[in-house]
């Protein structure tokens, strides 16, 4: 009887030790879906990007182009409101998107002037759309790697994630804005891009103090 009890014992032992490890292995609901948030922005962005209509104005082109972009990093900071692990970044991140709402605003505004006067020249089109192309292919490969499934997190929390890959896009962010600056003859976007450029850096630079909080 004794040894039929230790046996029980031992069988009951080596299941709940058997439960807890794959419990403890098993998969984070909260990563999994936050992860599928970000495969969703990635082929939402891939595709809005990349079938932008050539309008014959490199101008035009440019400002349909950045205003999707903008709108794929308000995604992307939502998604870490919804999913995120520490309510310190709540407000930051807050402001991340005013910030970025402010942008669309403003590419508003440039694009109703630009639509009013349109400067039609396929050859210097052809030549952004051209440099463009590798751009477009960088802010993908800045967002996730072409083919990775399931999508990895980046780090060890969803915080963390979300402040590497959009600190990753603020880098593309300022080459994108580089670009157009040395295509465009048009004042109003060329004073746009330089201002999205001072908004890339200001971001860039509050995502860095953030992620030394985090990993103090």
């Amino acid at each position: 009887m004794n040894v039929f009890r230790k046996l029980l014992f031992t069988f009951i032992s080596i299941f709940l030790l058997t439960y807890s490890v794959k419990a403890a292995d098993g998969p984070n609901l909260k990563e999994s879906d936050y992860l599928k948030k970000i495969d969703l922005i990635y082929l939402e962005l891939k595709d809005s990007l990349g079938s932008t209509e050539k309008t014959g104005d490199l101008n035009t082109d440019f400002l349909n182009q950045v205003l999707q972009y903008q709108r794929a990093l308000i995604a992307l900071s939502k998604n870490e409101l919804q999913y995120g692990e520490r309510k310190e970044l709540k407000q930051p991140v807050d402001q991340f998107i005013d910030g970025l709402k402010l942008n669309l605003k403003k590419i508003s505004k440039v694009q109703k002037k630009v639509s009013e006067n349109p400067v039609y020249d396929e050859t210097k089109e052809a030549t952004y759309l051209s440099s463009y192309e590798e751009i477009y292919q960088q802010i993908l490969t800045n967002l996730k790697v072409e083919g990775e499934q399931p999508t990895v997190l980046i780090g060890n929390s969803i915080d963390m994630d979300f402040l590497t890959r959009l600190s990753k896009q603020c880098e593309v962010w300022t080459i994108f804005m580089n670009s157009i600056l040395q295509q465009t003859e048009d004042d109003g976007v060329k004073e746009l891009a330089n201002d999205l450029i001072q908004s890339s850096d200001r971001l860039k630079g509050e995502i860095q103090a953030l992620i030394k909080q985090i990993e103090q």
